[in-house]
């Protein structure tokens, strides 16, 4: 269904949850006994909001409320049931009743406040949907193509929470550029994915608190980092089955640039590819950006103190020092950052980050305490074209589409500065301008004329790059190899 349908079903769970309200204070409303099942009706229809529009938080505050009404409420359901008019309405406190229109007028406002705005953005460029039948059970690849054939290509691997539908407007913004871009999602993988028919499936949602836990403990404890490794991991096989494939999925002829693009674990994935020279093979891939990443391969559990049992010491000494050691591995595992583990960058490599980066201390070497604290480590300490940028104003979801079709992520997540960006814009302007300052640098780099027909055949061939765009967000830059000024 339609986002900017989403009032419509909102409008009529106010008037199912207001009306009953209502009833002890209008006379009129009195011998309508059928109005108890109002709440109950508006509780379906909230619940059906998820299924139809995704998870929508805005809309959590007033599901609770109808739930508890209705609960509140089960006698005269019961009554109703059995075709006993009750009046048990008339006895309501009225200083309950006051409590309840503002609950509920909190939630009606929670829920009108971030309506999606998606409208104000519309796509301008129509995905071609491909699927791709993987290498394994289940292991099945949708693609969705923006943009017309014979233009540079941007390969984006999703993030885990939200995949590609919720990178449409982003990638239909840079295929409106001059892009082909390329993304995807996978059936045993992402939440949700979207079929070859364009059909969103949630059915991993048991997945989501994993991936919750991943993205916000992954750098602090053993448990978590362990499964941001396994993603990472599963987004390395998508990056390594897709990409000897990409010509002839996108129909393409001549071997146009790439830039590679990756969310969360992707674009740790694409980063330690890099680092281990995975791209050498492929003379058309320019350039990676890793869109907030955590790096998570670049921790290891720390190993707790072992206390050693001398046979000098008492009895008591030992037992109480296997009980401390008992303990002790009862307790979370941390973890510690390591600098041999940080990926170096053979191509030039963009790190993407929120502005809530920096309101962290940058030079910060505590361990757990900054979750980007291994994007900064990698920018300072590793070698290779490196580089990182932050829109100060984009918080840690303001890069997908969330900013127009979830608005309370933005107000929940926000950057260091709270002024209103089109984040979605900049996100492509930084995407596709990085993309574009690689296709200048490997044309100037290209030699006058081939020494031969072998060489002939691995030049990239000289087409229109795209135009750069302006960034209107307050952008914090930092590198050893090149400055913002080139990107803009």
């Amino acid at each position: 269904m339609a986002m900017s349908e989403l009032w419509i079903p909102e409008v009529i769970v106010c008037f199912f949850l207001v009306l009953p309200l209502f009833r002890p204070l209008v006379k009129a409303l009195w011998p309508l006994d059928g109005l108890v099942w109002l709440p109950l009706a508006a509780v379906v229809i909230t619940a059906g909001i998820f299924p139809a529009y995704g998870f929508r938080p805005e809309c959590l505050p007033i599901l609770l409320f109808a739930l508890i009404y209705t609960i509140a409420n089960l006698d005269s359901i019961f009554s109703s049931i059995r075709s006993q008019p009750s009046d048990a309405f008339r006895d309501r406190n009225p200083l309950l009743t006051v409590f309840a229109f503002i609950t509920l007028g909190a939630a009606i406002f929670t829920m009108f406040a971030f309506l999606p705005r998606a409208g104000s953005y519309p796509e301008t460029e129509t995905a071609r949907l491909l699927k791709v039948p993987g290498d394994g059970v289940g292991r099945d690849y949708y693609l969705q193509i923006y943009g017309q054939s014979g233009r540079p290509i941007i390969f984006l691997v999703p993030p885990e929470l939200g995949s590609s539908a919720s990178m449409k407007l982003v990638c239909s913004t840079l295929g409106s550029k001059g892009y082909t871009v390329v993304t995807y999602s996978r059936k045993d993988f992402d939440l949700p994915f979207i079929d070859e028919n364009g059909k969103k499936h949630f059915s991993l949602l048991l997945k989501m608190p994993g991936y919750l836990y991943a993205s916000l403990m992954g750098t602090r404890f053993a448990s978590a980092n362990g499964r941001g490794k396994a993603m990472e991991a599963e987004r390395r096989a998508d990056i390594e089955y897709l990409l000897p494939r990409l010509y002839g999925l996108t129909g393409e002829t001549d071997f146009e640039p790439i830039l590679l693009a990756g969310y969360g674990a992707g674009g740790s994935a694409l980063a330690y590819l890099n680092d281990k020279g995975g791209f050498g093979s492929n003379n058309n891939v320019l350039g990676i950006i890793a869109v907030e990443s955590r790096l998570w391969s670049s921790y290891e559990t720390e190993t707790s103190v072992v206390y050693k049992n001398s046979s000098t010491r008492g009895f008591s000494y030992r037992i109480l020092t296997e009980i401390v050691d008992r303990l002790t591995n009862l307790l979370p595992k941390t973890l510690k950052r390591t600098k041999t583990l940080l990926p170096s960058a053979n191509l030039p490599i963009l790190y993407l980050i929120s502005g809530s980066a920096l309101n962290y201390p940058l030079l910060d070497y505590g361990r757990g305490k900054n979750p980007y604290q291994a994007i900064f480590d990698t920018g300072r300490l590793s070698s290779g074209p490196i580089a990182l940028a932050a829109i100060k104003e984009a918080g840690p979801l303001d890069y997908q589409d969330f900013p127009l079709t979830h608005p309370v992520y933005s107000f929940s997540l926000p950057g260091q500065l709270s002024d209103a960006i089109n984040a979605i814009s900049d996100t492509a302007g930084i995407i596709g301008n990085f993309a574009s300052l690689l296709i200048e640098q490997s044309v100037q780099a290209e030699p006058a004329g081939p020494a031969g027909p072998e060489d002939d055949e691995l030049q990239q061939p000289v087409k229109d790059i795209p135009p750069r765009s302006p960034i209107n967000g307050d952008l914090y830059f930092e590198s050893r190899t090149m400055t913002w000024l080139e990107l803009k």
